[in-house]
């Protein structure tokens, strides 16, 4: 049976930033010598480190790539633009950052834990309304049911969710009592295609697995209904930054079961 649960590794406080110029350097590490990784244009909403690195930001790019950016060429929420630092002391504080005179310059065990910064996560309570399908007693049948339970969004993502009682369609096709829980676990990946200040775009896809144990009577006899099935899912949603700690994530899911269906889920992450 698949397995589900993961564990997200902490997370230090990072800011949303636009940029400035029209075409801008991305640098692989805090020195102007240092290569260029990539080029980010006017308009464009990143997350940056709280944290300077002398003249630099630590930039999280569309793909998931760590970079650094010249600080004068972002302007920050909550803060606004920096104003151009002459050249002589933009190298001169380079320099001091080189020489670990800089009490900013992070160690290789900090560098990693801001790594994790930049896969943002939340993890909260979720509900998601499923349009259910299933092969069953000659048909396809279909129910709507109501699912509570847990998700887990960042570059590795994750949900459990259960729905109590038993599709209608069991009482109305036997002329008995039906009642039982369905449970899902889902595993994948989560990323943004589209980022702005207070929130987010994403998609996302993985496994999942499904486990359905139910109790059918009728006037005759008694049915004990038990299947687990797995396939994949796609995912597509709306993550809405209520502040730095709190969001609201709309989301729509589809699942390739033995009969697909898909879900509607509106989650309070933390």
């Amino acid at each position: 049976m698949l397995c589900f649960f993961v564990l997200s590794q902490p997370l230090l406080a990072a800011q949303n930033a636009t940029i400035i110029g029209s075409e801008v350097e991305i640098y692989k590490a805090g020195d102007f010598d240092s290569e260029i990784i990539d080029y980010v244009r006017s308009g464009e909403a990143y997350q940056i480190s709280d944290k300077t690195y002398g003249p630099f930001y630590r930039i999280r790019l569309k793909d998931g790539r760590i970079g650094y950016i010249v600080d004068y060429e972002l302007d920050i929420e909550g803060k606004g633009r920096i104003v151009p630092k002459d050249l002589d002391d933009l190298l001169l504080e380079e320099e001091r950052q080189r020489q670990g005179q800089m009490p900013d310059t992070p160690s290789r065990s900090n560098e990693e834990e801001e790594f994790n910064d930049f896969n943002s996560g939340y993890g909260g309570i979720t509900v998601q309304l499923i349009n259910y399908h299933e092969k069953t007693m000659g048909d396809e049948q279909i129910a709507d049911l109501i699912a509570i339970g847990y998700k887990s969004i960042s570059l590795v993502s994750w949900s459990v969710i259960g729905s109590y009682g038993a599709p209608k369609y069991y009482a109305q096709k036997t002329g008995g009592s039906a009642n039982g829980f369905k449970l899902w676990g889902d595993f994948g990946f989560s990323s943004s295609v589209i980022t702005y200040p207070k929130g987010e775009v994403r998609v996302g896809g993985g496994l999942f697995t499904h486990v359905s144990m139910l109790t059918v009577e009728t006037p005759q006899r008694k049915y004990d209904l038990h299947d687990v099935t797995g396939g994949l899912f796609l995912e597509g949603g709306w993550l809405i930054k209520l502040n730095k700690k709190n969001a609201i994530d709309v989301a729509i899911k589809y699942y390739f079961d033995k009969a697909s269906y898909a879900g509607f889920g509106l989650s309070y992450l933390f």
